[in-house]
């Protein structure tokens, strides 16, 4: 006999927050970072995306936005399939093709409405790799009932943290990776790049998962094991003080990074909606999801 998953008591909830880096405002940047969230609060999808902000990638903020965009649509479309770990490979591997399609869609869609300026020598070396001028990075999750999915292509991290508050790393490191370059969805072939990770958060006891740029972690001094009290802290945070005031409070905590470090920071996290039920906080709203202002900067050229 088959054995059933029982998925429908696991309730999840997504928070998330961006903050412009010190040193793009001080070069008259945009924000080069995305992130987008949704929850029906049985299923759950985060992303975050880092556009290059290299001259090269002189549409990178567009890339990002389109990236997370891409990914909460196809992470959204499969979310249903997470019904058995052993098909949830397929499932995310699957997935992660079909953003780089959806990725690349849109962002040929987006040069055809906003030519190069050809009058312009770097635009128009872009000709030859229009991809190349929205490079950026991408780090996506679903989770449905108790079964998540990760996925990245280049860098920033991606944290898994027990009820305990013990801190894991989701996915293997890129050994591409040497602190200078990264993998990018602008690559030829981005899916050389991909790492995916199934986790069943309850064999894992998952209390939460954390997914940030790595504006986040470069700024800390202790670059080694942030991630773990960082993962600590969410948690008890979560427990003592309720989901609702980590909300309020992500923000602000972004702040400090991004003015230190002076990259874009951004941070979106997947917690299980009942970590906050010591606190006495109300179950959070199944239909609260963090959507981006992106209209502006998809019109931007």
């Amino acid at each position: 006999m088959e054995h059933a998953r029982v998925t429908l008591g696991t309730q999840w909830t997504v928070l998330s927050a961006s903050r412009i880096g010190s040193v793009h405002v001080r070069d008259d940047l945009p924000l080069q970072d995305a992130v987008l969230t949704w929850t029906d609060g049985r299923q759950a999808v985060a992303a975050v995306a880092d556009g290059h902000g290299h001259r090269a990638h002189f549409r990178s903020d567009i890339g990002s936005a389109l990236a997370a965009v891409s990914a909460v649509e196809e992470m959204r479309r499969v979310i249903g399939d997470l019904t058995d770990p052993e098909s949830a490979g397929d499932v995310v591997t699957a997935a992660a093709a079909a953003i780089v399609e959806s990725w690349e869609t849109k962002v040929r869609h987006h040069v055809a409405a906003n030519p190069f300026d050809l009058g312009d020598p770097r635009q128009a070396a872009a000709s030859d790799d229009p991809l190349r001028p929205y490079g950026t990075t991408l780090l996506a999750a679903a989770v449905s009932g108790d079964l998540m999915i990760v996925l990245q292509i280049g860098d920033g991290d991606a944290v898994i943290v027990s009820d305990q508050g013990e801190a894991s790393r989701a996915l293997p490191d890129d050994p591409q990776l040497d602190g200078l370059h990264t993998s990018s969805l602008c690559e030829p072939e981005p899916l050389r790049s991909l790492r995916t990770a199934v986790i069943d958060t309850r064999v894992e006891d998952i209390a939460l998962a954390f997914f940030c740029t790595d504006g986040f972690g470069t700024s800390r001094v202790d670059a080694g094991g942030w991630w773990r009290q960082t993962g600590e802290q969410l948690v008890d945070f979560g427990r003592t003080r309720g989901l609702d005031w980590v909300r309020d409070q992500l923000p602000s905590w972004l702040d400090e990074p991004a003015q230190i470090g002076g990259d874009d920071t951004s941070m979106a996290i997947i917690a299980r909606a009942d970590l906050g039920a010591a606190a006495g906080e109300r179950p959070v709203d199944p239909e609260r999801t963090f959507l981006p202002e992106l209209a502006d900067t998809l019109d931007r050229p």
